[in-house]
C-alpha cells in the first residue's frame, strides 16, 4: 500500500505511526515499509480482516492494535518488533498459530486473551517478560518454548501445554 491506498482504506500514516480514521473493510493487509508503529486500536474490531503482513520497519504494536479482529487467521511479524502490548490480539477467535519474532522481549497482559482457536504459539528465548493473563481463555493452546527458558517456566507456572 502506498499513501494514497492507505487513505482510501481509512488509514493515516504520520511520523511512522499508522492509525485508522475510517471504517475498516479490509480483508487482507500488507502494511508498507516505513511504518514503525501501529497505533493503539488501529485495527480493533475489524471483523473482515483475515490476513495481515507487517513490515520489517515495524518496532511497536499499540495497545489493542488488532483486538477483536474475529476473522483474523494469519499475522506475519518480522524481526524488529520489541514488544507485544496489552490486548494486542485479544478476541482474535480465528487465529490458530502465532510465531513471536526473536526480537520480542515482552508480552503485555491479555495480549492473546480469548483467542479460542489458538493452538500453537512459539515464544523465543529472548522473551523475559510475560504478563500473567496473556493467554487467558485460550483452551486449545500449546506453547513452543526452549527448555529452561522464561517462556517454558511461564507455561509450567500457568499450566499451559508445552511442545
Amino acid at each position: 500500500m502506498d499513501g494514497e491506498e492507505l487513505r482510501a482504506n481509512g488509514l493515516c500514516l504520520q511520523n511512522g505511526v499508522l492509525t485508522r480514521v475510517g471504517p475498516c473493510t479490509l480483508t487482507e493487509l500488507t502494511i508498507p515499509e516505513g511504518v514503525v508503529c501501529i497505533g493503539s486500536g488501529c485495527f480493533s474490531g475489524c471483523r473482515t480482516l483475515v490476513r495481515a503482513e507487517l513490515p520489517e520497519s515495524l518496532r511497536e504494536l499499540g495497545v489493542s492494535a488488532f483486538a477483536d479482529c474475529t476473522a483474523l487467521r494469519s499475522v506475519k511479524l518480522h524481526e524488529g518488533v520489541r514488544r507485544i502490548r496489552k490486548c494486542c490480539f485479544s478476541g482474535c477467535v480465528s487465529l490458530t498459530e502465532f510465531v513471536i519474532p526473536e526480537s520480542v522481549t515482552s508480552i503485555g497482559e491479555w495480549a492473546f486473551r480469548g483467542c479460542e482457536s489458538l493452538r500453537r504459539v512459539r515464544i523465543p528465548p529472548g522473551v523475559t517478560d510475560i504478563c500473567a493473563e496473556v493467554f487467558l481463555a485460550c483452551p486449545a493452546l500449546a506453547v513452543e518454548a526452549e527448555k529452561h527458558s522464561f517462556a517454558a517456566a511461564y507455561a509450567e507456572k500457568f499450566g499451559l501445554r508445552r511442545i
